[in-house]
């Protein structure tokens, strides 16, 4: 049940388990404001409301603490601009936020609000609204929130992947989707655990983990890090020196600032050589992701590609010629097509 009423600006707190607090970040409410202020873009907010008064349409989802108080936990960007609106001195001597304060025609007191009794009965509303929605969350933001879902709102005794339905269904998702996030989620809290390896400039806030769980969606890099089907239930089976090879190759950064992986359209050709003994053991031991791929059944494969490609090609403009006027140009490139056959077919013959 919910019932919608305005309240007090100081009865409204931000809240500690907002998925998108770094778990560096203190969880009082002058730390989560200064972070929130600092990485967001509070000031706009703050200029919007000063402006025109907070917007009724829009109002803040809270639930009833035991202390008479009410925890924001839909619109906690919204809560810190009011707060700060109130009294800039929260972000202490900062300027712009002193200065829009001061400006500010509206300060509103009296939020509009929807009250629920317990996060439980709030918790679909903002899978809906979060994950696969209109105002999505950034991917690290998603992983924790299907973890707390998952770890609060479904049925323990069942086996992992009737969870991970569960869960699926609850926010509208796929449950393919919630295991990927959740076991990517397992192994950034293992590399997390770990200090990320002590990987120069890697950290909670800057590691891409839509990357980490796309490569974890690949049944060879899951295996290579994880000795179970489902790390996030058995974290036990997580392999920690495979994690940390998996984290340095993604993320750890040369003198020129390239991963050994490259671009994320790599992965792929990463999922193969951990599928193959001899090009996992080339790349651990120092081995470009291309040296090593070029070991795996892989790179055959790719070679007829480009050539059912070029075949394809070379049948099309056979088909065409007959109604092209042939220029120098077209000459130009038939000889150049004609050479690199024959080249093709010289090393196919004799690779030496």
């Amino acid at each position: 049940m919910s019932n919608a009423r305005p309240i007090d600006l100081d009865d409204l707190l931000l809240d500690p388990a907002n998925p998108r607090l770094p778990s560096t970040v203190g969880r009082s409410q002058s730390e989560m404001i200064v972070y929130l202020a600092r990485t967001t873009s509070i000031t706009e907010i703050m200029t919007a409301i000063g402006e025109n008064g907070y917007f009724p349409g829009e109002p803040l989802i809270v639930v009833a603490d035991q202390a008479g108080k009410f925890v924001v936990v839909e619109g906690n960007r919204r809560l810190t601009a009011l707060k700060l609106l109130a009294d800039p001195s929260l972000m202490g001597t900062a300027r712009k936020i002193q200065e829009i304060a001061a400006s500010a025609a509206h300060k509103p007191n009296e939020i509009p609000c929807v009250v629920f009794q317990n996060r439980d009965e709030v918790i679909n509303y903002l899978g809906y609204r979060h994950i696969t929605g209109v105002k999505q969350w950034e991917p690290l933001a998603k992983a924790r929130y299907i973890a707390s879902y998952f770890d609060d709102h479904t049925d323990k005794s069942q086996e992992p992947r009737l969870r991970y339905s569960q869960v699926a269904r609850g926010i509208g998702s796929q449950a393919p989707y919630i295991k990927r996030q959740l076991d990517g989620l397992a192994v950034y809290e293992c590399a997390e655990q770990k200090n990320f390896f002590n990987i120069d400039g890697l950290d909670e806030e800057n590691i891409s983990f839509s990357l980490l769980s796309t490569a974890t969606g690949y049944e060879s890099i899951l295996s290579f890090v994880s000795s179970v089907a489902h790390p996030y239930v058995e974290k036990q089976g997580l392999k920690k020196d495979c994690v940390a090879h998996l984290c340095r190759w993604m993320f750890s950064q040369d003198s020129q600032g390239v991963t050994v992986l490259g671009d994320s359209r790599n992965i792929q050709k990463l999922a193969v050589i951990l599928d193959d003994k001899d090009a996992l053991a080339a790349l651990i031991e120092g081995d470009s992701l291309e040296r090593a791929y070029a070991k795996t059944r892989g790179v055959a494969e790719d070679f007829l590609t480009v050539l059912v490609e070029a075949e394809g090609a070379i049948t099309r403009a056979v088909s065409m010629i007959s109604i092209v006027d042939v220029d120098e140009s077209h000459e130009t490139r038939i000889m150049n097509i004609f050479k690199q056959a024959r080249a093709l077919r010289s090393l196919a013959e004799d690779p030496s």
